[in-house]
């Protein structure tokens, strides 16, 4: 099944979420197990089984690195299987600068982690318009390494969240 034939939307990275979000409740509402109850073992498995299904399809679909995954796999290229690594120097080298910085952060640096965090979100920013771009020209191994880089600027986002967490709680 293609999530994106589920959910009634076209294949592309820019979807409208609202519209992602009201059809997940309209096919919840629809096969939601409860509805089954009273029903036969095997109708009350399908319900199960296509509730299931939904609720993957929404979590890929609703998360913009996990959609330009799915998108590549529906156009044979699983980067999860491939154990893709990234070649690009210059973007492992920043990757190390910023890690370091993320560890010297101090009680006394609040000004400079907003300074930080709004870079790397600036980050991922211009790599989700990259990756709608390569999508759009089906440049499928440009788009796998943008992936690649996207993945790494959300995990750093959310160490750099714990970090403040850490910080200032």
């Amino acid at each position: 099944m293609n999530y994106f034939e589920l959910f009634s939307l076209p294949v592309k990275y820019c979807i409208v979420q609202s519209e992602l979000s009201a059809t997940y409740r309209l096919l919840q509402k629809q096969f939601h197990p409860d509805n089954f109850v009273m029903r036969a073992d095997a109708q009350k498995r399908v319900a199960m089984q296509k509730s299931t299904e939904i609720n993957d399809a929404y979590q890929t679909l609703k998360d913009n690195c996990l959609r330009a995954q799915y998108i590549l796999l529906l156009q044979g290229l699983d980067i999860e299987l491939d154990r893709r690594t990234l070649q690009d120097s210059d973007f492992l080298m920043q990757q190390m600068r910023w890690r370091e910085d993320i560890e010297l952060f101090t009680k006394d640096d609040e000004d400079a982690i907003d300074v930080f965090s709004n870079n790397i979100q600036d980050h991922i920013k211009a790599l989700e318009n990259t990756i709608e771009s390569q999508l759009q020209q089906e440049s499928l191994q440009a788009t796998a390494d943008s992936i690649i880089r996207l993945k790494f600027m959300l995990k750093l986002q959310t160490e750099l969240s714990l970090i403040e967490e850490t910080l200032f709680d």
